[in-house]
């Protein structure tokens, strides 16, 4: 059998410059500081560098990082992670396209979309003996479980085919429909037969202007009509019979475009191509997504003859090959598209279970509240009657790499599940469907292979996950008469259950939400009023609701992270699974915050002691320019100094001196100084001498305390 090959071989690597889990700015920035610290250890424990002789300038003191690929010097943390994408950085080259990478690039994306990787290996299967192939990062060709197409929707748009459309006004003016009703034929389609009917309808359009250029047609209509063409089963009498029984069937509208369209009442009428033909809207159910312009075809080729048959010695033929698959216009887009199989009832308890597939994929990555985005649970009818998870397209990538599609995930019963006990249809389909009302882009005709491919990936992910099999197996699965237990080879994405590691991961930010010291009273009350009545609100109505100013709820916003989700204009809770847990700690994070309030006022009696003339704040007064309050890590105030020491030695007794005021007004150990504030300043050769609160620590002793004095 031919040997697996390691889709990360499939690049032809630079030479190794950091670990796999290291970045090159932030360990760059990291050791820079390091270095710094290591060769300025003073004496005392305390100091941050030596104040023996020499005391040089750190001739680092200007830059923070330097590009380890260009040698650019940096100033702060964040114009070197904004230097990311170097230019002189070594990268490596997909040996199957040519497409060069950076190291932070991930090979599997790549590999996932590489035509010339596919191909090649597809063409290793065919040579190994096994026909078994599929490597550890998910990617595979191997023989997998077929779903079916289920409901599908489109429009179908065709320039330069207003031949079609009057080559059907031609039609319906031949047939009698009064007397007569739709007009029938017969048509042979994928080895079956079919019935056709053909009918119209008043379209709410205004006859074109006189002026309006449709080339060689006469309008010859003083009211535009709409004609509608379905296909069904030959057995059955209607169309709507046909549905009725969730039959194959397909439904097209056929509405005529050119420019500058007006409905009757004057209003402009959608054609954003200035199309000179027609706009189709496609519905219809069990066929293969691309067969429905074929089907199309062909029932417009079925109607010509038709034509024919009237014996009119004069009439505007239907022009069936204007309408030819291969004519189909770039704005023809997919609305709504599903694959489903068939499972034994007994075996899909896990995929609708409270704490299955479907709610984990709901709770994880479906938000608090957002637009569509939902989760149903119905068991009226029977157990698992009709269940779903929606997500968006954003979340789509969170769930299986490289996808972008907004989709819903189902199980689902017939409606009536008591009708069909005892025969295979009380056995429950489990789909993924397209979810055009959640998409900001266009799904286009020429997307259909992307759609079938997410489709086709996210419901065989779904079997994984709910520990279903992906490949054919009757014991599982139950045949009906679209579906059937067969399975083929194809290039697939199918990886392990991201849910539990998604999981935690929301699970941390909970938990950091409910001991984080930094929090205050506006984070708790913001979440709070997001849990009690969120919904779509906009940062500005939040902060009127809770009582903030608008900058205090962006910096609350800002603090609190991965928890919520803030864009478009709208804040909301990050998922439904933070939302559950942030309930569970929302009280003891106000505990916190409440506690925190009363220090604070303890604090502020104390200093209120030494009225207007503190020792803290007559130092405050000579030493320091400004005080940003919450600037620092961990929303810690910045102290900007605007006095200029001769040196380090002499900053630092500065600020120790500094921290010694707060401790006797505030009452607290000198050290937890550090917990409170950063300093920042400039010393008398213009240097910079920064200490965030680590920093700040180090310099200050460890066992001082001091009881405040008071008058």
């Amino acid at each position: 059998m031919t040997e697996d090959v390691d889709p990360f071989d499939a690049l032809e690597e630079a030479e190794a410059v950091t670990s796999d889990d290291q970045d090159p700015v932030t360990n760059t920035v990291e050791n820079t500081k390091a270095d710094r610290l290591r060769a300025s250890a003073g004496t005392d424990g305390a100091d941050l560098e030596s104040d023996t002789d020499g005391r040089s300038k750190d001739p680092l003191s200007k830059f923070v990082a330097e590009c380890r690929w260009c040698r650019v010097g940096f100033e702060s943390k964040e114009a070197a992670h904004a230097h990311e994408d170097c230019s002189k950085e070594p990268v490596s080259v997909c040996r199957f396209c040519g497409e060069e990478h950076t190291p932070r690039d991930d090979p599997e994306d790549h590999l996932y979309g590489c035509d010339e990787y596919q191909r090649y290996r597809e063409k290793q299967i065919r040579n190994s003996r096994a026909g078994t192939m599929r490597g550890g990062d998910g990617l595979g060709i191997r023989q997998f479980i077929d779903g079916q197409p289920h409901e599908f929707s489109a429009y179908l748009k065709y320039d330069n085919a207003l031949s079609t459309y009057f080559g059907l006004v031609s039609l319906y003016k031949m047939h009698d429909f009064e007397e007569y009703g739709q007009l029938r034929a017969g048509l042979e389609f994928d080895d079956k037969d079919w019935n056709l009917e053909f009918g119209y309808k008043s379209c709410g359009l205004a006859p074109p202007d006189d002026d309006t250029d449709l080339g060689r047609w006469d309008w010859r209509l003083d009211d535009p009509l709409e004609f509608r063409i379905y296909v069904y089963p030959s057995a059955y009498d209607s169309y709507q019979d046909a549905k009725d029984e969730n039959r194959q069937r397909v439904y097209y509208r056929v509405s005529p475009r050119w420019s500058d369209m007006e409905s009757v009442n004057g209003k402009s009428f959608s054609n954003p191509h200035d199309l000179l033909g027609v706009d189709i809207e496609v519905d219809g159910s069990y066929f293969e997504f691309d067969q429905y312009a074929d089907v199309l075809y062909q029932a417009l080729d079925v109607l010509r003859d038709r034509q024919q048959e009237f014996g009119w010695n004069s009439y505007t033929a239907i022009d069936a090959d204007a309408c030819h698959p291969e004519e189909t216009h770039e704005s023809s887009n997919v609305i709504d598209a599903e694959y489903y199989v068939r499972v034994k009832k007994e075996l899909t308890g896990k995929v609708y279970a409270f704490d299955g597939t479907l709610h984990r994929i709901s709770m994880l990555l479906g938000r608090e509240r957002s637009g569509y985005s939902k989760t149903v649970r119905d068991d009226r009818k029977c157990e698992g009657h009709y269940h779903t998870a929606t997500i968006g397209a954003m979340r789509a990538a969170a769930l299986v790499g490289g996808h972008e599609l907004p989709k819903e995930f189902k199980h689902y019963h017939v409606k009536e599940p008591d009708a069909v006990e005892g025969t295979v249809l009380e056995n429950p389909k489990m789909g993924v469907s397209f979810q055009h009302g959640l998409y900001d882009d266009t799904l286009y005709w020429d997307d259909l292979d992307r759609l079938k491919r997410e489709l086709d990936e996210g419901l065989l992910n779904l079997l994984q996950w709910s520990d279903l099999p992906i490949t054919p197996d009757h014991q599982v699965f139950v045949a009906d008469d679209y579906f059937a237990v067969e399975g083929s080879r194809r290039f697939r994405k199918v990886i392990d259950d991201p849910l539990p590691r998604i999981a935690q991961q929301q699970d941390e930010e909970v938990r950091r939400f409910a001991v984080a010291g930094n929090l205050t009273e506006t984070d708790v009350n913001l979440v709070d009023e997001l849990l009690t009545d969120g919904g779509h609100i906009s940062p500005a109505d939040l902060a009127e609701r809770i009582g903030v100013h608008i900058n205090t709820c962006y910096k609350s916003l800002k603090r609190l992270g991965n928890i919520v989700q803030h864009d478009y204009g709208s804040v909301e809770l990050a998922s439904k699974h933070i939302a559950q847990g942030v309930v569970e700690h929302i009280d003891s994070a106000r505990s916190v915050v409440e506690n925190t309030l009363e220090e604070a006022a303890d604090d502020l009696v104390r200093a209120e002691t030494f009225g207007d003339d503190d020792p803290w704040s007559r130092w405050l007064d000579h030493y320091v320019e400004d005080v940003e309050e919450g600037a620092g890590s961990g929303n810690r105030d910045v102290l900007e100094f605007g006095w200029k020491p001769s040196d380090r030695h002499d900053a630092k007794r500065l600020i120790r001196a500094g921290a010694m005021k707060w401790a006797e007004v505030a009452g607290e150990d000198m050290p937890r100084f550090a917990r409170e504030f950063e300093v920042e300043m400039t010393l008398a050769d213009n240097s910079r001498f920064n200490l965030d609160w680590r920093a700040l620590k180090k310099l200050l002793p460890r066992n001082y305390s001091l009881t405040p004095s008071h008058g």
